[in-house]
């Protein structure tokens, strides 16, 4: 599975057993950040960009399966 859009743009819903809300995502991201440290070396991201994002395996966390997974978008019937 891969998905370039903003992760939050995608729901999961597990034909199975019908579970719309737990899920494990296994993804790799490569991303761009700006990180801010304060002179006692404390830091915080400012800005960060996602160049790519690549969803390995998504796993239901209530029946574990991992074949039955749909992609949810917005506005998809439930």
């Amino acid at each position: 599975m891969t998905d370039d859009t903003h992760p939050g743009d995608v729901a999961y819903r597990c034909a199975a057993c019908g579970n719309r809300t737990r899920f494990d995502v296994f993804e790799t991201v490569r991303r761009r950040r700006f990180a801010h440290f304060d002179l006692g070396g404390e830091g915080v991201t400012e800005e960060e960009e996602i160049l790519d994002r690549e969803v390995e395996r998504v796993a239901c966390r209530w029946c574990d399966r991992t074949d039955a997974i749909e992609e949810v978008r917005p506005g998809d019937p439930a």
